[in-house]
């Protein structure tokens, strides 16, 4: 009803302001004097009483058709009403049930108690293992339906707990076995390839071409860009070519994550060209000093060998050996039967010693020196690399490391190479040292031996 009366009022107003409007309109014809005003009131008067009588006329049909148009929305509402009442009794009834079964839920969670803590907590944590483990390459589908079980909300069921007892189980299994099966690899070039990979339980897997790393975010076996030197690689491929042979085989715990690391470690090439130029000279002087020990070494050995040959045949000399000339040169003595003074004789076979000391300690100095330039060479590049670090960091400042290991690696590379270098010179300067002295040793003793010899030869052709 309050309703109608605002509606009755608005079309009042409405209808007051029209006539106004239209009575203004038919005001046209100019007053000239007071009988024309009178007559102007008038006939405004009356037109007003006819327009005022309409209006009253229309107000009165409008109120009548709001009494029809009100009692039609009751009978629409109250047949809603009707036919609404059943849905509305059907949701409240669907409500109160789903509050028992969550009661009953709640119960039956409560009945179970531990059971339910510990298989939620299990599941959620055996997902997180079977997403990481490599043998869901071999056997895929368990990460989903594990996925499955442990984003369930319902109680789990003996169905579900038999298949988390399964899915455990067999990933022990599988972790204590040697596997070889057809699965996709990643190549370094970014191509998936079919390839044969053996897997050693959950730790390592490898193919022809060398070891494998597991990414567990896309489950996925990638090759690596450089694959370890050195036994692990030599195990590897005598491993995956062997068949039914119990061989070692090198195990990564962390699931190739290891051996991912030993990718970036430099070889013995890329270490020595970390050592510039500066390098390069220390291992040529290292290589030519090596090539005189080695001629050196060899070369006095065989005068060795022919020395020991000499003193087996002491009284037959040959030109061949130092012992042999030594030998050669006493004989003058010997066959004349005129024997010179002592002094004499012992001035001759010191002069024959001499004159064979130059080839028997020939380029020992020259080893020596390489030996004591080659950690000068590495102090020298050591300074260079810091300096070119230095460099680096007033450019650049010292934020990021990885700028200075270029210095850093030169400064530490070329005092590696050249302590490598002179250890191994100094011993070969001590190695045909050490030969030197035996032969010249085995000379002198030869040469008193001789001195002596004479020396009764000379006694007893005195008497």
């Amino acid at each position: 009803m309050m309703t109608v009366k605002k509606f009755t009022g608005l079309c009042l107003l409405f209808c007051s302001v029209l006539s106004t409007t239209l009575i203004a309109q038919t005001v046209t014809p100019q007053i000239t004097d007071l009988d024309d005003l009178l007559r102007s009131v008038k006939e405004t008067q009356q037109k007003e009483k006819t327009w005022n009588s309409r209006r009253e006329q229309k107000f009165l049909q409008a109120k009548n058709n709001q009494q029809a148009l009100l009692k039609k929305v009751k009978r629409d509402f109250e047949r809603s009403q009707v036919h609404n009442n059943p849905l509305k009794k059907k949701t409240d009834a669907n409500t109160k049930k789903i509050k028992a079964l969550q009661t009953e839920l709640e119960k039956r969670k409560r009945e179970m108690g531990d059971i339910y803590s510990i298989y939620t907590q299990m599941s959620g944590d055996f997902t997180a293992v079977l997403q990481t483990s490599m043998v869901s390459v071999q056997k895929p589908g368990r990460y989903e339906a594990m996925t499955a079980l442990s984003d369930s909300k319902e109680l789990a069921s003996m169905e579900d707990l038999e298949r988390l007892w399964f899915f455990v189980q067999e990933e022990m299994t599988e972790s204590g076995k040697v596997q070889r099966f057809d699965g996709p690899v990643v190549t370094s070039r970014g191509n998936i390839e079919t390839r044969s990979i053996i897997r050693v339980g959950t730790f390592t897997a490898y193919s022809d071409r060398g070891f494998l790393r597991y990414v567990p975010e896309t489950g996925e076996y990638i090759e690596l860009d450089r694959q370890p030197s050195g036994t692990p690689s030599r195990e590897s491929k005598a491993f995956y070519q062997s068949r039914d042979v119990l061989l070692p085989m090198v195990v990564d715990p962390t699931a190739g994550s290891l051996l991912g690391m030993m990718t970036y470690v430099p070889t013995v090439r890329e270490r020595i060209m970390q050592g510039g130029a500066i390098g390069f000279i220390i291992i040529g002087l290292g290589c030519l000093g090596l090539l005189i020990t080695l001629w050196r070494a060899t070369y006095l050995s065989w005068v060795s060998y022919a020395i020991k040959k000499q003193l087996r045949n002491i009284t037959l000399p040959v030109a061949n050996n130092p012992l042999g000339r030594v030998l050669l040169s006493a004989s003058e003595f010997t066959a004349d039967k005129s024997i010179p003074a002592g002094d004499v004789i012992q001035y001759k076979l010191d002069e024959a010693v001499l004159a064979e000391m130059p080839a028997i300690e020939r380029s020992h100095n020259l080893i020596k020196l390489l030996a004591a330039t080659s950690p000068l060479l590495g102090l020298l590049g050591t300074v260079t690399g810091m300096i070119l670090t230095f460099q680096v960091i007033s450019l650049f400042g010292s934020g990021d490391p990885k700028l200075m290991a270029g210095g850093i690696s030169q400064a530490l590379m070329t005092t590696v190479l050249g302590l490598v270098v002179a250890i191994p010179l100094l011993f070969g300067h001590s190695l045909v040292s050490a030969l030197a002295s035996s032969i010249v040793q085995r000379l002198d003793e030869q040469s008193a031996g001789i001195m002596a010899k004479l020396s009764l030869q000379q006694i007893d052709s005195t008497d």
